[in-house]
């Protein structure tokens, strides 16, 4: 990623909330597909539909959780770049939330929506296995993503209303402000 895309990254949180948890339930889809085409061709297991489903549902909980952590951290708390000019910088490095408290709040949005991730997503794998057929994998690989463009849309929505993807440098600063720093 060059720098002038990963700054904007870092700079707008409606872009790097949603591309995280996009990235990070991608993530753990691959990873889960992975795990379910070990269990099921490699290992020879013979579970019946419901057990893969549960299996896919918990793993996929506990590795999305895992990277989001990890990717919010970048895009909100790291700054290995300064800005190309004195307002990118500012932009930047305005004072971010509490690392713990931001990233439990969004995981809290996040479990309240969670409900209607998981009722597609399992739903979604058991009815693709059971009624069609599919590989516990390709289930998973359609199932999944199709919850996560439901529920980012409405966490975008809930987001924009609640301030959650305020940028950082306006919880601080209003325009005027950023207007009276270019100007010294």
């Amino acid at each position: 990623m060059s720098q002038r895309l990963f700054r904007f990254y870092q700079r707008k949180r409606i872009i790097n909330i949603n591309a995280n948890i996009v990235a990070s339930g991608l993530i753990s889809t691959f990873i889960v597909m992975g795990l379910l085409w070990l269990l099921k061709d490699v290992f020879n297991q013979h579970w019946p539909s419901w057990a893969y489903t549960a299996f896919s549902g918990v793993a996929d909980l506990i590795l999305d959780v895992g990277a989001f952590a990890g990717l919010h951290w970048v895009a909100n708390h790291w700054r290995p770049f300064a800005g190309r000019n004195e307002e990118e910088h500012a932009k930047l490095h305005a004072r971010a939330p509490n690392v713990v408290a931001d990233t439990t709040r969004l995981q809290f949005e996040r479990a309240a929506i969670s409900p209607l991730y998981y009722i597609i997503a399992i739903a979604g794998t058991e009815a693709l296995q059971q009624h069609w057929g599919w590989h516990p994998a390709w289930a998973v690989a359609l199932a999944y993503p199709g919850g996560l463009l439901v529920t980012r849309t409405l966490h975008t929505f809930w987001g924009l209303r609640s301030g959650t993807y305020i940028d950082h440098y306006n919880r601080v600063y209003d325009d005027s402000d950023l207007t009276k720093s270019g100007s010294d």
